[in-house]
């Protein structure tokens, strides 16, 4: 598991306790809160890395099969890879900021 996906499950799991805390630490919910905006923007940018890669790399390919076909494949991959982690962090983050407003507001 690389480091960055390793961050990600971790700042998950921070954020889940958090959520189900009873009385979370508002400072504590706030920075992870921040901690997972930047992972967000973070998968946001690698996104749109693969994407332009994605896009170039079909862009050359001439109805051949092999490696190119293999790595633009491997690029959809990462991509969709990416959406679907982009998504789960955005309804945990959901939840956190409610959990936040929660606390300021009580």
């Amino acid at each position: 598991m690389a480091e960055d996906t390793l961050d990600r499950v971790v700042l998950l799991e921070d954020i889940h306790v958090l959520t189900a805390a009873p009385a979370p630490a508002l400072d504590q919910v706030e920075r992870t809160l921040a901690d997972g905006y930047a992972c967000a923007l973070g998968i946001e940018a690698q996104r749109i890395r693969l994407q332009r890669e994605l896009e170039g790399r079909a862009a050359r390919l001439s109805g051949g099969t092999g490696p190119r076909v293999d790595e633009v494949a491997g690029l959809a991959r990462g991509i969709a890879r990416a959406d679907e982690e982009l998504s789960e962090l955005r309804a945990a983050l959901v939840e956190l900021a409610k959990t936040a407003r929660r606390l300021r507001t009580g």
